[in-house]
């Protein structure tokens, strides 16, 4: 494992306690000044030496109010801090009062405090050596005769102290590291059996969005039984189903990275309405059987605008779902959701009449790994709960009464509270807003705003030219001042963002001639300019509203008839993506595993092979190994070779790379993306 990343988990681990750590350092280090001083006088005492420490301590008590600029650091400065205080204080202070029992102690201390504290047995060890070369070394330099006083017994008592601290330190580390991959393993599993079948609905579903034409005049000879309603219906029916499935695929996403880290990033924040959010999840919770919804009740007297992530939400809900409905067999088991608002903070609660709760065990509830002694529960579900709602800044809580009834208490703050400003504050360092237009005003309004909230801000002049290079992925919000575009270039502007999540703002001015009429899609974006603070009260809005694409696609660009190669065990994705590359003028072979692959490629040639990264008999990274290596396949070993994965972490990324992979794609992929992916690599 390299350095840098030592430091870093080094760090995590010990962050939650780094105030207490830098609290007892700032008081402490000026405080034993005068105890060994005036006290219980030693020989020697170093007072700049001690400030120069507490200095080094201070920043832990205040981390929380330190500059960006020293967060970038923070690492660095956390074991160069520990590696000073701790190991080169004391023992250079030991050394310059001659190995006084009273500094040999306070370094078997400073041992101890720098193994529980650094917690990497090999960053202890280096810091450490370190450190102790650096005190002996300055000793020598200032009082020469390092070793008045020095016994060769006191080696062994330190090197006893150090190895045996290390030892049960790295115990303990293997055992929270051990519980940390099972929960990572666990997610794991979790998304594999999820994405398998999520990725075969998907390919169906856009199989039948291929086969399915605009409307009846694409059939000239009207063979098909089905009215131009029936066909919209059908359409629209399939893309709220793709829909649904990215949004699983998006709730995968956020419970990986969100064990991995172990906390919750507020990156993905906006504005979410909890009626929606709690009807979305009884409407979409796996009940085992149809009478089971008939037992949740939900409860609304007005709907609350909150601010948070809606499918972290969607599955606290699901998780206090299952918990209840573990009981379900009890007589009148019901589930009771309620939604009221109190001050400045809506209250949620759920409540079941199940087995319920010891008081005893009540407060373990949330903790990590704690199972109440359900069968096949993991004790992760509660405790990530938790996680999320304490993200939102607000607070979960349990009652119950055994054998009578649980409820759970969510307490969440609104959209306009303080805390919630603070959090839209932090977050706008992070977003990126571009700005089309030429009215001066508005430009120096943005810009004043963009110092404010450190948010980036992009400009680009009314030209055709700049609006076909527009990445709506690196925006998170497009101002256009649509007083100084004409109709031409606004269509361009709406055709490029159309099937985006991107949010927009469409500034128009009351002393402008030149008026341009909105199409009802874009009414709601419709903002009239009259001064900054309505602008910054529209731009928030926007950058944390979540907006949905029209889901407009265009016609298939036909290509010439390049071949490629599929390689995938999954039949419905092979089915899927092949239709897919034919109907866009491909020519198409496929193969169930990578040896078979290997044998097409020695009796044809094909420009471009889309590989899965894991299959029986032959992985797809056993089979890109063997091309690029093998002189058999001399003819393809330059030839694009695009990696079809369930699961992309950055590790993976680099090591499908590493063995010659040319791109990576997510499966299942959308339509655009798979036909971008393959044609760029063709043109390359």
């Amino acid at each position: 494992m390299r350095t840098n990343k030592r430091i870093a988990e080094a760090y995590r681990y010990i962050e939650p306690n780094l105030f207490i750590i830098g609290l007892f350092g700032s008081i402490g280090f000026p405080a034993y000044y005068f105890i060994w001083t005036y006290l219980f006088p030693q020989p020697y005492e170093n007072l700049p030496l001690r400030l120069v420490c507490m200095l080094l301590f201070v920043p832990f008590a205040i981390k929380d109010y330190m500059p960006k600029l020293f967060l970038r650091y923070k690492e660095k400065h956390f074991v160069f801090t520990i590696c000073f205080g701790l190991p080169f204080f004391f023992c250079y202070m030991m050394i310059r009062n001659e190995w006084s029992i009273e500094w040999i102690m306070s370094f078997m201390a400073a041992i101890f405090l720098s193994i529980i504290i650094i917690y990497d047995w090999l960053l202890i060890l280096i810091s450490t050596a370190i450190a102790a070369c650096t005190a002996a070394l300055i000793g020598y330099l200032t009082i020469g005769n390092i070793s008045h006083g020095f016994h060769y017994s006191y080696v062994v008592v330190f090197s006893f102290s150090y190895f045996t601290g290390i030892c049960f330190n790295y115990r303990n580390r293997i055992e929270i590291e051990s519980k940390q991959l099972f929960s990572q393993s666990f997610s794991s599993g979790i998304a594999h059996e999820m994405r398998n079948p999520l990725g075969a609905l998907y390919a169906s579903q856009e199989v039948l969005l291929e086969l399915l034409p605009e409307s009846l005049t694409d059939d000239p000879q009207h063979n098909r039984l089905i009215s131009n309603a029936e066909i919209t219906k059908l359409r629209n029916i399939i893309k709220d189903n793709i829909s649904i499935i990215n949004n699983g695929h998006s709730t995968i996403n956020l419970l990986l990275s969100s064990i991995d880290s172990q906390k919750i990033s507020p990156h993905s924040f906006h504005h979410l309405s909890i009626a929606d959010v709690i009807n979305d999840t009884l409407d979409v919770y796996g009940y085992q059987t149809k009478s089971d919804r008939d037992l949740v009740f939900f409860q609304i007297n007005k709907d609350n605008i909150l601010f948070g992530n809606d499918i972290l939400l969607r599955y606290v809900f699901f998780n206090l779902l299952k918990n209840s409905f573990y009981y379900k067999e009890k007589t009148n088991f019901k589930i009771f959701i309620s939604v009221y608002s109190k001050k400045n903070e809506t209250i949620v609660s759920v409540k079941d009449y199940g087995k319920g709760i010891p008081l005893t065990l009540i407060k373990n509830i949330f903790a990590e790994y704690y199972t109440s002694g359900k069968k096949n529960n993991t004790g992760l579900g509660l405790s990530f709960c938790k996680k999320v709602i304490d993200a939102f800044a607000g607070k979960i809580e349990c009652y119950s009464t055994e054998n009578v009834s649980t409820t759970f208490i969510i307490r969440l703050p609104s959209v306009s509270s303080p805390i919630i400003d603070k959090i839209k504050y932090d977050l706008m360092a992070m977003k990126s807003v571009l700005y089309i237009g030429n009215k001066s005003k508005i430009l120096s309004d943005l810009n004043h705003l963009a110092f404010f909230y450190n948010f980036t801000l992009h400009r680009k002049k009314n030209s055709p030219h700049n609006i076909v290079d527009i990445d709506s992925d690196t925006y998170d919000c497009i101002i256009i001042d649509i007083n100084s575009v004409n109709h031409h270039l606004l269509k361009k502007i709406q055709n490029k963002i159309n099937t985006t999540i991107i949010n927009i703002i469409f500034i128009s001015h009351t002393d402008y001639d030149n008026k341009i009429t909105l199409s009802d899609t874009y009414k709601p974006y419709l903002f009239e300019y009259n001064h900054i603070e309505g602008l910054q009260k529209k731009l928030i809005n926007q950058l944390f509203n979540k907006r949905k694409p029209n889901n407009s696609q265009p016609s298939p660009t036909r290509v010439s008839k390049n071949r490629i190669l599929i390689v995938d065990d999954n039949v419905s994705l092979r089915l899927y993506s092949g239709i897919l590359l034919k109907n866009a003028g491909y020519d198409v072979v496929e193969a169930d595993n990578g040896l078979n692959a290997l044998n097409y490629l020695q009796e044809a040639t094909v420009d471009l092979i889309l590989i899965d990264s894991q299959m029986p008999v032959m992985s797809g990274i056993e089979t890109t190994k063997e091309i690029r290596t093998n002189n058999k396949y001399h003819a393809h070993q330059h030839i694009p070779i695009i990696c079809y994965s369930g699961s992309l972490d950055e590790n993976q990324k680099e090591s499908f790379i590493n063995v010659g992979m040319t791109d990576l794609l997510l499966k299942p992929t959308s339509k655009a993306i798979l036909l971008h992916t393959v044609n760029k690599w063709l043109q390359t």
